[in-house]
């Protein structure tokens, strides 16, 4: 429903959620131009959707100039300005400081649906403390892929906090399987980008290689 008002307004380029609040939703979104951001904000601030009051804000974007041109747009870079919006009600964005540029390409794990609930923990616990220590943003798309074996997890934050959140989770997971002994180990899944694959891989390898020695990992990257 939320794509369909937000097409209506311009070229949408970039849609997430991102935040794991229950009772509201807050949403980043990135359209093609400012113009088309501008009349978003205008038509859908205060819009009602399904009883609730859509909260719409700008996010400034500090690697776009700020004189109000166009330039971001044609030389290939994202323009200045992305509409939020937020159902009303409580919502995280309000006073948020603007988001540093690492933090749209989220980290993305997969972990066996069984260790879910762990993660989770009693009534959101866990995994609020987790968000809490790490400053993340973390969105565990349990609902995504009906039975399927693993479910994915989002981690927005610094590199800092995106790692202190994955050690976090794949120390639950270590010991749920060890405690219902169901896997001797449980290997970090990371989703990668394929633009970055080729950059993480490197020049026959090298920076692959380079990770692993300095890390003493085995990665694995799936064809």
């Amino acid at each position: 429903v939320l794509d369909g008002l937000l097409a209506q307004c311009g070229t949408v380029e970039n849609c997430e959620q991102v935040n794991t609040d229950s009772e509201t939703a807050v949403v980043n979104v990135t359209y093609a131009s400012r113009e088309h951001a501008r009349q978003a904000i205008q038509k859908l601030n205060g819009y009602q959707l399904e009883n609730n009051a859509l909260r719409v804000s700008y996010i400034p974007d500090e690697t776009s100039d700020m004189d109000g041109t166009q330039r971001g747009t044609e030389n290939g870079r994202r323009p200045g300005y992305g509409p939020r919006g937020g159902l009303r009600g409580g919502s995280p964005s309000s006073g948020m400081p603007p988001k540093p540029p690492h933090a749209d390409i989220p980290v993305r794990l997969l972990v066996p649906t069984q260790y879910v609930g762990a993660i989770i923990g009693k009534e959101g616990a866990t995994i609020r403390n987790i968000t809490k220590q790490t400053q993340s943003k973390i969105d565990v798309h349990r609902k995504e892929n009906a039975g399927a074996a693993e479910k994915p997890i989002s981690i927005h934050s610094t590199p800092e906090g995106c790692s202190a959140a994955c050690r976090m989770i794949l120390e639950i997971m270590h010991q749920e399987a060890k405690d219902t002994k169901t896997a001797d180990e449980v290997p970090l899944k990371i989703l990668a980008h394929n633009n970055f694959v080729g950059r993480l891989i490197g020049k026959e390898g090298r920076n692959l290689k380079k990770v692993e020695q300095d890390t003493d990992t085995k990665i694995t990257i799936s064809p």
